[in-house]
């Protein structure tokens, strides 16, 4: 794992996703090239980059936050592949790597995993700022949301135009000090649309058994701020699942209360053709979720 190795990365596109590529930029001090991707693109993704490129030239290449384990098994299970996950679904098939390297290990957040593997081999040492940037990504990460400006680093995130990755990287590579003026204006107006999204919206509510049990489930429509929505349906109304429409572009989202024990990658699987993980999960519109929706009432 020295610097001079020849290295790609492949992560994903959410905020600890590119938390766990800013890791490795700190500890290798160098540039490192990285494609992001969401787990149910990945194959997409990294087929097309095989098809383009030789994997055999480079010394790792690390998939970092996503789980590849089911239907990308034959093209990630290469001699120089490194693979690094928390998420449960992938702990459960860890074992079926046959050639790549596997850390896979339940953790709050990959980037604190890779944190755990890399700093204590590293000459590089983090400053208190990068510390704490690190806390906040894992703090949203495993959704503790204790850490004051965790909810507001995810909502910047997410609003980035153009290559996330790198505006994460460029405006945090030192860390975290605060977050600059402009920063503030931009989580200030997303805050306000968040709330008129919500004040505004329809909500629906269901009775569904799942697994041997009456789940609450509650519903709304939504064309942004997906993340935002559905958590305000778990805190505020009670979900034990929450579901968000989006009908612009036909995407299902699911996110579901800490205390709920349903698999949501199984359920968006089943309804949507979709999948995800344990805790969050998406898929397209379907006839089968269309036959779904007819079990829910207004709020």
């Amino acid at each position: 794992m020295a610097s001079q190795k020849k290295i790609f990365i492949f992560t994903d596109i959410d905020l600890d996703g590119s938390m766990s590529y800013l890791l490795f930029r700190w500890f290798k001090n160098c540039s490192i090239p990285v494609i992001t991707t969401r787990v149910n693109d990945f194959g997409k993704t990294f087929g097309g980059w095989l098809a383009q490129n030789n994997p055999e030239i480079y010394d790792i290449i690390y998939i970092l936050d996503l789980d590849v384990s089911n239907e990308c098994l034959d093209l990630v299970d290469l001699p120089n592949v490194v693979i690094i996950d928390h998420h449960d679904t992938h702990v459960k098939n860890k074992d079926k790597y046959k050639n790549a390297k596997a850390f896979i290990k339940h953790e709050t957040s990959c980037a604190k995993l890779i944190y755990d593997l890399l700093h204590k081999k590293s000459d590089n040492k983090l400053t208190d700022q990068q510390k704490h940037l690190l806390l906040l990504v894992d703090d949203y990460d495993s959704y503790n949301l204790k850490l004051k400006g965790s909810h507001e680093l995810n909502l910047l995130f997410w609003n980035y135009q153009g290559s996330k990755i790198h505006k994460f990287v460029s405006d945090f590579y030192d860390g975290f000090a605060g977050f600059n003026p402009e920063e503030q204006k931009i989580i200030s107006f997303y805050k306000k649309k968040i709330q008129s999204i919500i004040n505004e919206m329809p909500i629906y509510e269901a009775s569904i058994p799942i697994n041997k049990a009456n789940r609450r489930v509650v519903s709304a429509f939504a064309t942004s701020c997906i993340n935002d929505v559905a958590d305000h349906l778990i805190d505020k109304h009670n979900a034990e699942v929450s579901i968000v429409v989006n009908l612009e572009s036909k995407k299902v989202s699911f996110r579901k209360s800490k205390s709920c024990d349903v698999d949501l990658g199984k359920l968006a699987k089943a309804l949507t053709g979709g999948g995800g993980h344990t805790f969050a999960a998406g898929g397209l519109v379907t006839e089968k979720f269309l036959t779904f929706t007819k079990l829910f009432k207004p709020v």
